[in-house]
């Protein structure tokens, strides 16, 4: 069976030869489906030529492209009036940084951009076209609307496919959405990242916890340490020596006086209390002197 050139199509460019559709559905549906990826690519990043300066590119600029997207999106040469001759501007970017969507030029740059249409008119610029149902007529797939329409009619291809392939009540099939399998995937893939991110996050606390514990401890010691040093010396003016100043002199333990408890006399136990107290340590029944 013959193949016109309108029934072949490629997926890869390099090395693979061209696959004829004719008399197959399913061919006729990719090879619809590729031709409309195709013109979209094109519509969005294809650079123009100055008339005289082709240097292998396909189309020469004129002012009825600036329906496509690959017209603002990419620096191309100067066509517009207004525009210096000879030389290339990014419409996208003088535009959206001068201009609002008070401007007739902004708005035709969104509708270029969103649906492949220069419509200035500020009630319809933002409107979404009419939604495509098949890949019959593969150039009327444009700008990002256009896009949008071409990944739910695979995906719809794609899900009708597993299905058949599930075959009818087995398992129940797919019943909503496309593709609940990969769905269902995604969600215990989300599951599992909360719990390792939960997991990692109580590692950390349980560090910091451990951490403020071991800071705790190490500024008692030292607390403790500096009390013992300067509360506790047991060199010249002292504790319970002659010397005052004394940390417990105000009991009895020193005989002069400016110890801690001086100003409470004794804890309130009075001369005689603090004699009676001090005399406790002045008679030593160890000591080794008569009495």
């Amino acid at each position: 069976m013959s193949c016109s050139a309108d029934d072949t199509f490629r997926i890869e460019t390099k090395g693979t030869a061209p696959i004829c559709a004719t008399g197959n559905t399913e061919l006729q549906y990719i090879k619809n489906a590729t031709k409309a990826l195709e013109e979209l690519h094109k519509n969005f990043t294809e650079q123009y030529y100055e008339p005289g300066t082709a240097s292998g590119r396909q189309t020469q600029i004129t002012e009825s492209l600036k329906k496509n997207p690959t017209f603002f999106l990419r620096t191309q040469p100067n066509v517009l009036s207004g525009e210096q001759s000879g030389s290339n501007v990014n419409r996208f970017y003088s535009i959206f940084t001068t201009k609002t969507d008070a401007d007739p030029e902004y708005r035709g740059l969104v509708s270029a951009i969103m649906k492949g249409e220069y419509d200035t008119n500020s009630n319809t610029y933002m409107e979404q076209p009419t939604t495509i149902t098949d890949f019959s007529s593969p150039s009327g797939f444009k700008g990002i609307y256009g896009l949008q329409n071409v990944i739910t009619l695979l995906e719809t291809k794609i899900k009708n496919k597993v299905d058949e392939l599930k075959g009818a009540g087995v398992g129940g099939g797919i019943t909503t959405g496309s593709l609940s399998d990969a769905s269902k995937y995604n969600q215990r893939k989300g599951i599992k990242d909360t719990l390792e991110e939960i997991a990692r996050r109580e590692n950390e606390l349980y560090r910091e916890k451990f951490l403020n514990i071991i800071l705790v401890i190490v500024g008692i010691f030292l607390i403790s340490t500096q009390l013992v040093q300067r509360y506790f010396s047991f060199g010249d003016g002292g504790g319970g020596g002659s010397g005052g100043g004394g940390l417990f002199s105000g009991l009895g333990f020193g005989s002069s006086s400016g110890g801690l408890f001086s100003r409470f006399g004794g804890l309130g136990l009075g001369s005689s209390g603090r004699s009676r107290i001090g005399n406790l340590f002045t008679n030593n029944s160890y000591s080794l002197s008569q009495r």
